[in-house]
């Protein structure tokens, strides 16, 4: 009987509730809470590789710290804003892109996150294998193993534990990162000539280049930021969630993009990890490999959020082709069927990703991305006013439809006034060309994708629509109960 009691309470334990409403009865959080998930979800080894991009670049440390930091506050200021449609809401971030792309518009988008969130953790994965091995603990592929594994049963039992984790993880990185960076600055380790600011010390390219590439990283995280609010009280204070969750957005990701541009400074021929552990070693001996454990236990957590969130996304997909019933069940597969897949793919994939593809991937996020996020809050703010109804977004027959031309057509108008001003590997757009080989199209696109929707939205009968959704939504919390 002891078993069974067991077996119970620890499936109670695991979240039930997945793309569906979460009533106010059972909302609960701290502000704090925001912070402390996505310091940990950004302050870790994987953030190091965007750091270096600017000295690989060819920047000094000064100029690529000053790009990371205005790189990472442009990036953080749309993904923290996405953080009150959570508990405005109570939903899951991509479900809320229905009401701007239709339920079948929508499948793109759902379909980019995917592959934003698989990414992660197999990059993440094969990461923590390559550390681990570094370290000496066994094989790369073995412990990539291991470590996607955990983040599968982490991303299982859910919201809760995420925050939990997460706010402990939080406190142990503040601790590390505080005697690692007192450390540099006590010992001299860092050259005077690193931080030389003056005219001949600037250019332009790769200037802009880390700051896009700092802004993309950051502006990835916006897929799922609904996802960690959407428990908290409808009645959160929308500066003080936003402020929370900037917080800890900025200071997570400045702080490892930082150290992994001191890293690349310092040992130019090393790779991001190993120039972490000997310049951590250098403060005191065996502070490195201290590092390497908690910056990869941020990135495990990061890996499992990512898992979380793809679970929610393909869920919100099957659901736009067919109604599904959002049991605890079709929960736990989809979760097995993007961790286990990313976790075997990052484990066999090549370990030099970080210096050859890493800031191609980032770039085109941001391309993917930018006009998504600006038409989303456009939508929010200024044309909808945060007035939208939950059964309409789950109804077939609904008041946003399977399709909606103004969200689409202003997506596809955007990415393609960016394309001229986009820089990759195989394409050089004309507008970047007169640049001087400066690529601003994420810049371009966020604000340009905004001013386009609302424009499209201006004949939309907001009144109508409004009654609508107050009907629809009377008494919407008497019908929310959990489905297990």
């Amino acid at each position: 009987m002891t078993t069974t009691r067991n077996d119970s309470a620890l499936m109670e334990s695991i979240e039930i509730r997945s793309i569906d409403y979460v009533p106010s009865n059972e909302r609960s959080g701290r502000l704090t809470d925001q912070a402390t998930i996505w310091f940990a979800g950004s302050a870790h080894l994987l953030s190091m590789a965007t750091g270096a991009i600017g000295i690989w670049a060819g920047l000094n440390l000064g100029w690529t710290l000053i790009a990371l930091a205005l790189g990472a506050i442009i990036g953080t200021i749309p993904v923290s804003v996405h953080a009150t449609q959570g508990p405005h809401l109570g939903l899951p971030q991509l479900i809320q892109s229905r009401p701007q792309f239709g339920h079948y518009g929508a499948l793109a988008i759902w379909l980019m996150a995917l592959i934003v969130y698989w990414g992660y953790v197999v990059f993440g994965g094969n990461m923590l294998g390559a550390t681990a091995e570094q370290l000496g603990a066994g094989s790369a592929p073995v412990w990539a193993i291991i470590t996607g594994l955990a983040a599968v049963a982490l991303a299982i039992f859910g919201y809760r534990w995420l925050h939990t984790v997460q706010r402990w993880i939080t406190v142990a990185l503040i601790v590390v990162l505080v005697i690692y960076t007192g450390g540099l600055a006590m010992n001299g380790a860092i050259p005077a000539s690193a931080w030389d600011l003056s005219d001949g010390t600037f250019q332009v390219a790769p200037f802009f280049i880390q700051v896009s590439a700092a802004a993309a990283y950051q502006l990835s995280w916006a897929f799922f930021v609904s996802d960690y609010s959407r428990y908290m009280p409808a009645d959160t204070h929308k500066g003080k969630i936003i402020t929370w969750t900037s917080l800890g957005l900025f200071f997570g990701v400045f702080s490892f993009m930082a150290i992994g541009a001191v890293g690349a400074a310092l040992l130019p021929e090393e790779y991001v990890v190993t120039a972490l552990a000997q310049t951590a070693d250098g403060v005191f001996v065996g502070l490195g490999p201290i590092m390497l454990v908690i910056g990869g236990a941020g990135l495990l957590g990061l890996m499992a959020m990512c898992v979380y969130g793809g679970s929610l996304t393909i869920i919100t997909a099957m659901d736009s082709i067919r109604t599904v019933l959002p049991t605890r069940r079709i929960r736990i597969i989809t979760i097995l069927l993007v961790g286990l897949t990313s976790t075997y793919a990052g484990a066999y994939m090549p370990a030099d990703f970080l210096n050859t593809s890493f800031w191609t991937i980032l770039v085109v996020l941001s391309y993917l991305m930018a006009p998504w996020t600006a038409i989303n809050l456009t939508d929010f703010f200024f044309v909808r006013r945060g007035h939208y109804s939950i059964r309409e977004m789950f109804s077939r027959t609904g008041i946003y439809g399977n399709w909606n031309w103004r969200g689409i057509v202003s997506y596809l108008v955007t990415f393609a006034i960016m394309i001229p001003f986009m820089i990759l590997p195989f394409f050089t757009g004309p507008a970047a060309t007169a640049l001087g080989g400066v690529d601003i199209a994420f810049f371009i696109g966020i604000p340009l994708g905004g001013v386009i929707y609302w424009v499209l939205c201006q004949g939309m009968d907001m009144k109508a629509e409004r009654a609508i959704v107050d009907k629809a939504d009377a008494n919407l919390d008497s019908i929310a109960s959990p489905i297990s």
